[in-house]
């Protein structure tokens, strides 16, 4: 069965520990995808909970290496649909000027409406990552950059 990946790519002006930092730990994850993060990033096997209102994307983290890759897998029912069963990945990479990070939203079954609003989605919340580093302030839902008028 053919599926689908989300990429994109974005350079940040901080170490590549520092943007670890910002995938795996609570606090910094509130600061730039959901102000409304719970669970525990930082260990291989923890869950972390992304509550948007009161919608749940929950990810069982299953790799970490310490400034280099943080990946998650979505696994819980009451995910998106689209989402089940799909993985999220950041690969971080880093020359004398910033931190790349590679990321990746994989194993979509179809290119959907869903897939194609995620894709922005997920852009508009990379850039809120790299606000968080670079100005010590993020754009997290539900003061993110809204893509339509729902």
């Amino acid at each position: 069965m053919e599926s689908y990946s989300i990429r994109h790519e974005v350079g940040i002006a901080a170490s590549p520990e520092a943007v670890y930092g910002a995938l795996t730990e609570v606090e910094k994850l509130a600061g730039w995808w959901t102000s409304d993060t719970r669970g525990e990033g930082a260990k291989v096997g923890g869950v972390l909970e992304f509550w948007f209102g009161d919608f749940c994307q929950a990810f069982e983290v299953v790799e970490l290496r310490p400034g280099r890759l943080v990946r998650w897998k979505a696994t819980r029912e009451e995910t998106i649909e689209e989402w089940a069963g799909t993985e999220v990945r950041f690969d971080l990479s880093a020359d004398e000027a910033q931190c790349w990070v590679a990321f990746a939203h994989s194993g979509w079954r179809g290119e959907t409406g869903m897939f194609a609003h995620c894709s922005t989605k997920w852009a508009v919340f990379l850039l809120s990552l790299k606000e968080l580093l670079e100005t010590g302030k993020g754009r997290p839902a539900p003061d993110d950059v809204p893509i339509n008028h729902d």
